[in-house]
């Protein structure tokens, strides 16, 4: 009996001359792919340059005074606004405890003494229900026309005892460096199409680059199909 042919095929080791090609082609796209993707990321990560926010600089300016009760009334307000501004940045902020208590201490201080019980009270309902009245603190931190910041508020209040507050903590360096502090570079200040470049690269250029490679392969391996005869009979 005759032995019959095998049709076993290893992208590692090709046997005909158009495997050899044919890979050659699929080697070169993913190259340039690999390039165009993964080599962009590096020149990212290469040209990045770490950027502290405004609120980054308030943190600094009032963290050492907060923590030793030197801060003045005015500071107290900016720092309250900076904690703020910081919760609202993200959900999970809203779930750190030094963060909420350093807010909630830091409001606690700049209200009236009339009006700081009234806060101790509205903080410990707010947990169950974030409707509660918080226009005196809205008021006392000067935010009264500022629908986004005013949203926050009832999420960002802790209910904690006046023997507990403290309107610094350590624990907030790590969370104001990772919330703060930006790594930027000409490659994401440049705007294109109202896109940051970064972003406007990776999400369409890349893409776009991907088609047109796939576009080039199929015309390429239609050249090589009919350059060692394998067109189809369709055809």
């Amino acid at each position: 009996m005759e032995e019959g042919k095998s049709y076993d095929v290893n992208f590692f080791k090709p046997s005909t001359p158009f495997l050899k090609a044919n890979i050659r082609a699929i080697i070169i796209g993913l190259v340039i792919w690999g390039v165009v993707t993964y080599g962009f990321q590096i020149l990212l990560k290469i040209m990045e340059t770490p950027t502290p926010e405004a609120p980054y600089a308030a943190y600094m300016k009032y963290a050492p005074t907060l923590a030793d009760g030197t801060a003045s009334a005015e500071d107290k307000v900016a720092a309250a606004n900076m904690y703020l501004a910081v919760l609202g940045k993200s959900a999970a902020l809203l779930q750190n405890e030094p963060l909420r208590n350093a807010f909630t201490s830091t409001v606690y201080n700049i209200l009236p003494a009339a009006d700081q019980a009234t806060l101790l009270d509205v903080a410990a309902k707010a947990a169950d229900d974030k409707t509660v009245d918080v226009g005196f603190i809205n008021s006392a931190m000067g935010i009264s026309e500022n629908a986004a910041m005013m949203a926050v508020v009832p999420y960002g209040l802790s209910a904690i005892t006046p023997d507990k507050m403290a309107m610094g903590d350590p624990a907030l360096k790590p969370v104001m460096d990772k919330f703060l502090i930006h790594n930027q570079s000409v490659l994401t200040d440049t705007i294109v199409f109202g896109f940051p470049f970064h972003y406007f690269f990776t999400a369409l250029v890349t893409l776009t680059i991907f088609v047109l490679i796939c576009l080039v392969y199929c015309s390429v391996i239609d050249k090589l199909m009919k350059k060692h005869g394998m067109e189809s009979s369709f055809e």
